[in-house]
């Protein structure tokens, strides 16, 4: 592995996708479900890697490829052993909804002193993980590890690699259920970082308002709890205003929805127990721009579009529709809806639980699409389409339905509701 590592270093980074990589990267030769990435050693080595990792003798030719007993776990391990090279702060992050979110809030607060390095999008899996930490220079003062998990036992496994030393739930929510069994799955897995930062002497951030958090932080564990002295501001914009209790100073975000409050407090924690002033953190959190179809507000044409469809499930659902309903606007609401997926079998009740908090509130207009709200809904109940691509068929129409309305969009990323933005740019 010190061989290894000293080639690592000798070159410009990690690639395991051969149409991305650039000069000088190591190629590691991933197998996927559907795909075997030794099938592009030779592509990779012409467009400039500077090796390839191989496990399959088949493949090797000449001192450009480098044989393993194991690609994944050859570059698991040379993530583990770059981040072994630091004696730094590394804050590892999971929850069921926020965790991107609450990264990138964490990452502007305490680049006001630091030099940070954090997982980039959603790299959070068994491979995103060791990308992220082989991404970290030599010189970054502060890493921010992303963790997710579809199954017990994954958050436990990125730990060993990552090795945070802080970290930072931020919920556990009805996501992923079909892979984790039920909602107690959820949180044993999710925990597990809990349980990795007290076996390791490492130190808790924690939001004391939530119990199911709270009851599963192991005796003795270092913490500091979050939210105590944060509250919502006047609530008279479309967007997230936050002040600090004592401070009459109401802050404007560029977020919407009520629930990112104790995402920005926790960056807001974190950031003072790194030193970083108040005015400092506020500066930042204010300043932020979210990305990425995340609690984003876009004016587009005469349609104010709340984007808020990267990912769904019952708990950021409930959260989104809640926060809409009590959002002070003068224009009509719509609520489009897409699929919330992997929730196994109970997932056709929790979409209906979902359309009983709908019908609490008037709206000027709500659409469902996808094919469990399909089953879900009564019939003649809301429009309904049965995918994205149909309900854009219906521009036209779409365009006078949405007309000087404010929008919120929210669903699994694979319903695609991000594309109806198209409809009116």
């Amino acid at each position: 592995m010190e061989q290894l590592y000293q080639i690592y270093l000798a070159s410009t980074g990690v690639s395991i996708d051969s149409r991305r990589l650039t000069d000088g990267q190591l190629f590691f030769a991933i197998r996927g479900d559907n795909f075997d990435g030794h099938d592009y050693v030779s592509a990779a080595l012409d467009s400039g890697a500077s090796h390839a990792i191989i496990d399959d003798a088949k493949y090797q030719d000449g001192d450009r490829t480098i044989l393993v007993p194991a690609v994944l776990e050859s570059l698991q391990l040379l993530a583990y052993h770059h981040r072994c090279q630091f004696d730094i702060p590394v804050i590892g992050l999971t929850g069921s909804n926020g965790k991107t979110t609450t990264k990138e809030l964490l990452k502007v607060v305490l680049d006001q002193k630091f030099k940070v390095h954090c997982t980039r999008g959603n790299l959070n899996n068994h491979l995103g993980v060791p990308l992220t930490i082989l991404e970290a220079s030599l010189d970054s003062e502060i890493l921010i590890v992303e963790m997710g998990a579809n199954h017990i036992g994954e958050i436990e496994a990125l730990c060993k690699i990552a090795m945070p030393n802080h970290g930072l739930i931020t919920n556990i929510g009805y996501a992923h259920i079909e892979g984790f069994g039920s909602y107690n799955g959820v949180v044993t897995a999710k925990t597990e970082l809990y349980r990795h930062l007290s076996d390791y002497g490492g130190h808790i951030f924690y939001n004391p308002s939530d119990k199911v958090l709270v009851d599963n932080i192991p005796h003795n564990a270092s913490v500091t709890a979050y939210g105590l002295d944060i509250e919502l501001g006047t609530g008279h914009s479309e967007s997230l205003e936050f002040r600090i209790v004592g401070d009459e100073r109401v802050n404007q975000t560029k977020l919407f929805g009520s629930y990112n409050l104790t995402n920005i407090s926790a960056a807001r924690t974190v950031g003072k127990y790194f030193g970083i002033a108040d005015r400092d953190i506020i500066t930042a959190v204010t300043a932020y721009t979210p990305a990425n179809n995340r609690s984003q507000i876009r004016e587009v044409g005469d349609v104010r579009l709340i984007m808020d469809a990267y990912n769904a499930n019952p708990s950021s659902m409930l959260l989104s529709i809640e926060s809409f309903t009590a959002m002070k606007t003068d224009r009509g609401k719509v609520l489009i809806l897409g699929d919330m997926n992997e929730l196994g079998d109970d997932a056709i009740s929790m979409h209906r639980d979902i359309l009983a908090l709908v019908a609490k509130s008037n709206w000027a207009d709500v659409i469902l699409v996808g094919p469990i709200f399909g089953q879900a809904r009564k019939a003649d109940q809301y429009s309904y389409y049965p995918n994205t691509a149909n309900l854009a068929r219906d521009k036209a129409q779409l365009a006078n339905r949405l007309k000087d309305k404010v929008v919120l969009l929210k669903a699994s990323r694979s319903i695609g509701l991000e594309q109806i933005e198209t409809l009116f740019s």
